[in-house]
């Protein structure tokens, strides 16, 4: 028995968002790499003058402006730019459901994460990284689910 199709619609949308549930954690990932660049410049001109005084203790201010010289500054801000630029491309790409750029956004993920982790010791970024990564996977399984659908091989 057929039934006559009900051109009624309902007021949520049922398909599936790990698409665009993947760039758009790529466009937070880039968003939170230029916080942490204008962070950097902020500790940079918070500490770049130890002598002045205020509220922080001498020495911590002098250990801080170690840490914080200009070309350190102006790297971690350029690292930082250079990210949310690949970040922000990848995520375009993302939502145009490229296979290599979701890889690429999760690969890029990984790696600086472990790049903090075993070079850096700290555990800096580790719960943004897993929440970015747990996107951008859902994000490979629908992507190469979809092209396993359109080009008829077997499924993912």
């Amino acid at each position: 028995m057929d039934y006559a199709k009900d051109q009624s619609s309902s007021l949520y949308d049922y398909s599936d968002k790990s698409v665009q549930h993947a760039g758009y954690a790529a466009i937070v990932y880039a968003a939170i790499s230029l916080f942490t660049g204008v962070l950097a410049l902020i500790q940079y001109f918070i500490y770049h003058r130890p002598s002045t005084g205020g509220v922080l203790g001498h020495e911590f201010a002098s250990q801080q402006y170690l840490q914080h010289t200009p070309f350190l500054t102006a790297i971690s801000l350029a690292f930082s730019l250079i990210i949310a630029a690949i970040s922000g491309v990848l995520a375009f790409f993302i939502f145009r459901q490229s296979r290599f750029a979701v890889v690429a956004m999760l690969v890029i993920v990984v790696v600086l994460q472990l790049f903090t982790w075993f070079i850096a010791h700290a555990a800096a970024g580790t719960l943004v990284s897993i929440i970015v990564a747990a996107f951008l996977l859902r994000g490979v399984r629908r992507i190469f689910q979809d092209y396993a659908e359109r080009h008829g091989t077997k499924e993912f």
